[in-house]
């Protein structure tokens, strides 16, 4: 608490007065609305005006011991309201500046410094307006000492110090000026991680615009190639939680860390925002910002731009010019858009398991896609919602998602990709959903070309680091891809998807021994499941395969997993067993879509080369995505050294086959 004030103490500064007393701020004799701790924390930055009153001292002066509050986010709203009610700006301050990771300090015009000082005392003040000065602090300093009286010996020498002291600064004398004025030492920031956004508009609807935001605003800081930052999956994991800061940040493996709050009312969108250093324990910057929902995507900018500013990464013109979007947005098609992508970001990792884990079905998508197409109609001019509109129409083609051939929806989704890079040519997202349309359609040197524009664009971009790791293994660049997919894991680290893709990456590069330690880690029966069959210990493969069915009995029989059985039942000779597989498969595939894929892995485990090599060729013809995979899919090894193998390679104008066909 503040010292016990006399009576009728008044401090004035500029065209206001504050009475402690009476706990009133008022100007040209109007009371002011400002009232509790806003009152007493603006009462200590006057009474050290010019000076630094730290985050520490104002705690202890305003929140008693024992009172239990966030008192990072209550000094934050009491500055805010200050500044409020004020009519100052924390970007350009009149009033009170903020010192990051320090405090504060009252700048504006003040009563004479001796005049303030008596009155405070004595409590008494002049009935006149008292002269206001914003005199600096070091030529107050000198008035002080010039007129203290007579000149003694002691203030000579003081103000000889102070002359030779400024003349050796401007001079720069040793680097002294550079020293005295530099900013503080370079900070070592590996990583950052951006916690959701708290929603506080009191309105659970609003729940997707919170998350929304979160999305952003690692889209955004992701652009600068700095630091890494932690991915949405993995952060979405603390929401809520009541684990400390330190814990948080060890788990994610960060530096640092931004956590906020978002409250929309109508039109009007405020965004609260700390950084917060994790060890040692400390708050380096902190604002508010109030805008427009029509300019929410400046706002993203804005803030990414204040933060690498904060963490001292020094951006590219190129990275620069990237957070630097006037463009105002339709807010009712921001809201659509951030429903199409709340959905779209519900789906897992492994594209064989998305459709298997029931998390993620067609209405999901086709409700995504109808969003993002409503917010195109109020905003045709808006390049996000086609970027997702895109990623959809990719997703409709998931194998057991769909109910036919993905041909239709790739032309779809490249229309949307091209259409998004029309209207904003640096977005991220559309290159990564045009690379993955052109790999889907085996040009191979054009996705190449977008999955790294894509990350050039944002390099701590998790799902494009994935899916390029995949593609370049598949091309048989089993090195690169794994390198790829290790990075996107330190980018998620938290994401158990992630984790599922670099298993399964490891297991095509055929690192089996490996490939079966991570799966085990995972507890994944599935992966258990190939790579015990690639080891040729068939009945680990069934021991892992019953665990399946009894974990997952609604999956039992979905193609995927029948094929794979098939080709394990082939392998040990039970050949009734696997054409039993086989006929029920051919059965499936007459009502829903089946890839010929899995129709040529369980023939080639039953030795049935010419039969196999057959249904991929349908494959081929369906232009089923899964042929991507062909050049480089473990279960296919025993067709690798046929001719018609071969060529239905060179077709897909695959490199040169770099996978060596295991001895028969």
């Amino acid at each position: 608490m503040l010292a016990a004030a006399p009576a009728s103490r008044v401090l004035r500064f500029d065209s206001f007065e504050l009475d402690i007393r009476a706990g009133e701020l008022r100007k040209a004799g109007v009371k002011l609305r400002l009232q509790g701790q806003p009152i007493r924390v603006l009462a200590a930055l006057l009474n050290s005006a010019g000076e630094l009153v730290t985050r520490e001292q104002l705690r202890a002066q305003v929140w008693p011991a024992d009172t239990f509050v966030d008192f990072d986010h209550s000094l934050h709203n009491a500055i805010a309201r200050i500044r409020e009610v004020l009519g100052d700006s924390a970007e350009t301050p009149r009033y009170i500046e903020t010192l990051p990771r320090r405090g504060y300090r009252y700048i504006g015009p003040v009563a004479d410094f001796q005049t303030l000082r008596s009155a405070t005392e004595t409590g008494h003040h002049a009935s006149q307006p008292l002269t206001l000065v914003t005199t600096p602090k070091w030529k107050r300093v000198l008035v002080l000492i010039l007129n203290a009286g007579k000149p003694s010996a002691s203030s000579l020498a003081i103000f000889g110090t102070l002359a030779l002291a400024a003349a050796l600064v401007g001079m720069n004398v040793v680097g002294w000026r550079d020293q005295i004025f530099a900013r503080r030492p370079k900070q070592n920031i590996q990583a950052i991680a951006v916690l959701p956004l708290a929603n506080l508009s009191g309105d659970t609807e609003q729940e997707f615009f919170a998350n929304g935001m979160t999305e952003a605003l690692i889209t955004e800081l992701g652009k600068i190639s700095g630091p890494r930052v932690i991915s949405r999956q993995s952060i979405m994991e603390y929401k809520g939680s009541k684990k400390s800061l330190r814990e948080i940040a060890r788990e994610l493996n960060v530096d640092v860390v931004l956590e906020g709050a978002v409250a929309r009312s109508g039109d009007r969108v405020k965004v609260t925002v700390h950084l917060a250093q994790a060890s040692p324990e400390r708050q380096l910057w902190a604002q508010e910002y109030d805008r427009s929902v029509r300019d929410v995507l400046s706002l993203q900018d804005e803030i990414a731009r204040a933060v690498a500013d904060e963490i001292q990464v020094k951006l590219t013109l190129q990275e620069r010019a990237r957070l630097s979007r006037p463009r105002p947005v339709n807010p009712e098609a921001l809201g659509d858009y951030l429903r199409g992508r709340s959905i779209l970001a519900g789906k897992t990792g492994h594209l064989s398991k998305v459709a298997s884990k029931g998390q993620y079905t067609e209405r999901d998508v086709q409700t995504a896609i109808a969003y993002f197409k409503l917010a195109i109609d109020k905003d045709p001019t808006y390049a996000q919602p086609y970027a997702g509109l895109a990623d959809a129409y990719i997703d409709l083609g998931l194998p057991g998602l769909r109910a036919y051939s993905s041909k239709g929806t790739l032309s779809e989704a490249r229309t949307a990709a091209t259409m998004a890079l029309k209207l904003d040519s640096s977005l991220p997202e559309a290159h990564f959903s045009l690379a993955q349309t052109l790999r889907d359609d085996w040009n191979w040197h054009e996705a190449e070309k977008e999955y790294k524009l894509a990350l050039t664009l944002n390099p701590n971009y998790v799902q494009a680091r994935l899916e390029y790791g995949r593609f370049v293994q598949a091309l048989g660049r089993n090195g690169e891809g794994l390198a790829q997919i290790h990075y996107a894991d330190e980018l998620d680290p938290v994401n158990i998807s992630v984790k599922e893709t670099r298993a399964w990456a490891t297991y095509a590069a055929r690192q089996y021994d490996l490939a079966l330690k991570q799966f085990e880690n995972l507890g994944d029966d599935g992966g258990l499941i190939h790579a015990y069959r690639e080891k040729g210990m068939y009945s680990e493969a069934m021991a892992a395969q019953k665990r399946w069915d009894a974990t997952h009995p609604s999956e039992s029989r979905d193609p995927y997993r029948l094929a794979t059985l098939a080709s394990i039942y082939g392998l040990q000779g039970r050949n009734d067993e696997a054409e039993a597989l086989i006929k029920e498969l051919k059965e499936t595939a007459r009502h829903r879509y089946v890839s010929g894929f899995f129709l040529a892995e369980a023939y080639a485990g039953l030795g049935q080369r010419d039969q196999a090599i057959t249904w991929l060729e349908r494959a081929y013809e369906e232009h089923d995505e899964w042929m991507v995979f062909a050049n480089s899919y473990p279960g296919l090894d025993r067709l690798r050294s046929e001719p018609r193998f071969q060529a239905l390679m060179r077709r897909m104008n695959f490199p040169e086959n770099r996978v060596s066909a295991p001895q028969a």
